[in-house]
């Protein structure tokens, strides 16, 4: 199999090229990163240094495409399927980006921030760091919620 994603089914940035790769049927070998198992993480960082996750390695191409995002755009490109994952209409397709880094750093990293922080050791806590992620994430809900409301946020309307 020429497609191997690496990732862990807990980490919410893994959803995207997953849901992208089973929308299309799209052969893959999904490997399950553990990184709390130090043979599991050191394999992994042999394919993506930096450690994060989801990475998709494409033995045919001989390449390791990082992100979730361009992951995406990559199966787009070399590997499409019945359903375009990237609209073909540069305004369309532009639109699309804007919502996926909106959902991604105004709405999912603030969240993370709050949820990860309650996790952590007694005297770790970052409440300074929380509260900026709480104001972003209110912001960010309140565009969310005109946006369906049909009063765009995007530069330009729509």
């Amino acid at each position: 199999m020429s497609l191997t994603l690496y990732y862990h089914p807990l980490a919410s940035y893994c959803w995207q090229p997953l849901i992208a790769l089973y929308e299309n049927d799209t052969p893959f070998k999904p490997y399950i990163v553990d990184l709390m198992d130090p043979t599991s993480a050191a394999a992994f960082k042999e394919v993506w240094p930096i450690g994060k996750f989801p990475v998709l390695r494409d033995e045919t191409r001989g390449v390791t495409v990082p992100e979730s995002t361009v992951v995406i755009e990559y199966l787009n490109q070399y590997y499409p399927g019945r359903t375009r994952l990237v609209p073909s209409d540069p305004d369309l397709a532009w639109r699309v980006r804007l919502s996926d880094r909106f959902y991604d750093h105004y709405v999912n990293d603030p969240m993370s921030k709050i949820v990860t922080d309650r996790i952590r050791p007694t005297g770790r806590n970052d409440p300074h760091g929380v509260e900026e992620a709480r104001a972003l994430l209110r912001t960010a809900l309140d565009m969310v919620v005109a946006e369906m409301a049909g009063r765009t946020w995007a530069v330009g309307g729509a």
